[in-house]
């Protein structure tokens, strides 16, 4: 992740987590970075969010004002002084433009086209359509599209790990018919299906071991309604894809048959074969897992120093359980606060 990309997020998790002089901070730094690039929107939107979560009263309407003391450095002579907001309607960013989703916080290259707003933000199309399942999940025309009469509610968990995130873009986007969830054990699979709920036309099946002939005629014949969806849940190593496409919502690796085959033995080519969607879940960063065990401990009323937190972390991976093992470890730690 960028320095840009990690410090929005850091000062967003501070925020979510009430400590507002650490986001406030982290917001002052981000917009001294946009300042040094002569991003000189983006820079006054940081401030101005700053000052929201500082509770600073909202200037009037009009143009955003830069003023001396608002960035740890000199400010650079702008034109009267004042960033103008020339933007009054949403428009398509210019593609030359330098510019990052403020949703998803990823940069135009890696998301496609950016829809810029009249003060100074932009949005992606993975976001709009998030958005749009979000706000109203029953007649999203982006989960009706491909084909199942039904659609689902698709909620985010209060904390994604990257693979949880991604698997719920890409459900929101296209629903699929037959879906292969593919990861190691605590890599956020069982999590990220739960928060999909009880779905009356949708079936999970946990493959830990060959499926008998009989299994698979019956989920043949549950696929057989074009309103049903099931997913194949495997815990293993996920294959190197055959192929990674460059799209408008970023990269998009594409799995040949063969290669699910070797992957998942116990599971036939027949099968296999009617995949349309690849789930992966790929093992998280150390520092993913240290801000989950932070989310994790806080949402239980345990509160740690990050040096526990670390040596949570490294317990984990020795493990090799993951998140599965960070939780069951926190879950052992009676409310309190340490040091």
């Amino acid at each position: 992740m960028s320095d840009i990309r990690r410090l929005l997020s850091d000062a967003q998790d501070a925020e979510r987590r009430g400590k507002k002089e650490e986001a406030v901070r982290l917001l002052r730094v981000a917009a001294a970075w946009y300042r040094d690039r002569q991003m000189l929107r983006r820079a006054a939107q940081m401030l101005r969010q700053a000052r929201r979560v500082e509770g600073v009263e909202e200037e009037e309407p009009g143009d955003a004002v830069v003023a001396e003391g608002e960035f740890d450095g000199p400010v650079p002579e702008l034109s009267e002084g004042r960033v103008l907001l020339e933007q009054r309607v949403p428009q398509l960013a210019d593609p030359a433009l330098d510019a990052w989703c403020s949703f998803c916080c990823r940069p135009a290259a890696e998301v496609g086209p950016l829809v810029a707003g009249p003060a100074g933000a932009y949005v992606c199309d993975e976001c709009v359509s998030t958005s749009a399942g979000l706000l109203d999940p029953v007649r999203s025309p982006h989960l009706e599209s491909r084909g199942p009469t039904s659609t689902w509610e698709i909620k985010a968990l209060s904390f994604e790990l990257p693979s949880q995130r991604r698997a719920r873009m890409r459900l929101t986007r296209s629903r699929s018919r037959l879906a292969l969830v593919i990861g190691p054990e605590g890599t956020g699979k069982s999590a990220w299906l739960e928060s999909l709920g009880a779905q009356p036309d949708l079936r999970h099946l946990e493959v830990a071991g060959p499926l008998t002939a009989d299994d698979e005629e019956e989920l043949l014949r549950w696929l057989d309604s074009p309103a049903r969806s099931a997913f194949l849940v495997v815990r293993a190593p996920v294959p190197p894809p055959a192929l990674v496409l460059q799209g408008e919502h970023g990269e998009e690796p594409l799995h040949d048959t063969a290669s699910l085959v070797g992957a998942v033995p116990h599971v036939s080519a027949r099968v296999l074969a009617r995949v349309d969607a690849v789930i992966p879940f790929e093992p998280p960063h150390p520092e993913e897992l240290a801000s989950l065990a932070q989310a994790i401990a806080e949402a239980r009323g345990v509160w740690l120093p990050d040096s526990a937190l670390a040596q949570l972390v490294s317990l984990a991976l020795r493990a090799q359980r993951g998140a599965h093992e960070l939780a069951t470890l926190i879950a052992r730690i009676p409310p309190g606060k340490y040091t």
